[in-house]
C-alpha cells in the first residue's frame, strides 16, 4: 500500500481512535473541533483508503486464561517460495499465533504465540508448530513480564 497523505486533522483523528476505538463520532467530532458530518466523511475516507483497517477490542489475556506469551523464532529447512506460502498459510489458520513475521537474522520468521501455560504451549508446540510445512529449527523465548506493549502506532 502506497502512503496516503494525511493533514493535521486526519492524524488527529487516527490518534483519538487508536486510544478511544468505541467513541462516538459526535465526540470524536467535540475533541478535533469540527462538525460531525465532515467528522464521519474524514472516518469512511480514512477506513476507505485503507489507513483505518478495522476496529477490535483488547483483551486481558490473563482474564481468558491465555496468560503466557511466547516468541518464537522459526527457521524453515529450504527456501523455496511455494514451501515458505505453505508455512505462511498454515501460521493464518492458527489462532494461537496472534503474529508472524518474515524477519531477517537468525531464523526466517517470529512468531507471537499466547498459551495458558507452559504445559499448554509444550503440548502445542508439539502438535502444531512442529508440524507445519518446512520446519527445521524452534527457538523459544517465554515472556516473563511485560515492560511495554502498545498497540497504537506513532502518527507522524
Amino acid at each position: 500500500m502506497n502512503s496516503v497523505k494525511l493533514d493535521d486533522l486526519d492524524k488527529r483523528i487516527l490518534e483519538i481512535l487508536q486510544k478511544e476505538g468505541r467513541i462516538s463520532n459526535k465526540e470524536l467530532a467535540e475533541k478535533i473541533n469540527l462538525t460531525t458530518t465532515p467528522t464521519l466523511e474524514r472516518v469512511r475516507r480514512l477506513e476507505r483508503e485503507g489507513v483505518i483497517e478495522g476496529y477490535s477490542a483488547q483483551l486481558n489475556s490473563n482474564a481468558i486464561n491465555n496468560g503466557l506469551s511466547v516468541f518464537v523464532t522459526v527457521t524453515l529447512s529450504v527456501h523455496q517460495l511455494s514451501l515458505m506460502d505453505d508455512f505462511t498459510e498454515a501460521v493464518k489458520a492458527i489462532p494461537e499465533i496472534l503474529s508472524c513475521y518474515n524477519t531477517t537474522g537468525d531464523g526466517d520468521f517470529l512468531l507471537h504465540i499466547v498459551a495458558k501455560d507452559v504445559h499448554d504451549y509444550e503440548h502445542f508446540m508439539r502438535t502444531r508448530l512442529t508440524t507445519l510445512p518446512d520446519v527445521q529449527r524452534i527457538h523459544t523465548s517465554i515472556v516473563l513480564s511485560t515492560i511495554k506493549e502498545q498497540s497504537s502506532i506513532p502518527v507522524k
